[in-house]
């Protein structure tokens, strides 16, 4: 079984409900093919802090971080909202301070969920 986590951004809830990336998971599509014919198991929704807030200097957010390191995630997918405005390729800065973090402890990271990008 495969053990995932989101990461998303919370400006992105203005728009977003998180169904997109749930209805690829669940119908194994788009950034989730990979896993066709496997059980999946999400072990969180996680949204990073926010812009400016950055690991080492917002204890929420450190929570958040060990609390999926943890976890054990085998993948942290990241959402589309994770890209500056959403069009770019460019992880914004938190997001990409974060995913050094899941790396640096054998993490997967892997661009996209209902988009690919």
């Amino acid at each position: 079984m495969k053990r995932i986590a989101l990461l998303t951004c919370p400006k992105a809830e203005n728009v977003c409900t998180g169904g997109g990336c749930f209805s690829a998971l669940n119908s194994r599509t788009k950034a989730f093919t990979r896993y066709k014919g496997e059980d999946v198991e999400v072990l969180a929704f996680m949204k990073c802090s926010g812009c400016g807030h950055f690991p080492g200097e917002d204890a929420g957010l450190d929570e958040k971080i060990q609390y999926l390191l943890n976890r054990h995630p085998d993948v942290v997918h990241l959402g589309i909202c994770c890209c500056h405005d959403g069009r770019q390729r460019e992880l914004c800065r938190e997001i990409a301070v974060i995913c050094r973090i899941f790396e640096k402890h054998g993490i997967s990271i892997m661009r996209g969920t209902h988009s690919v990008f």
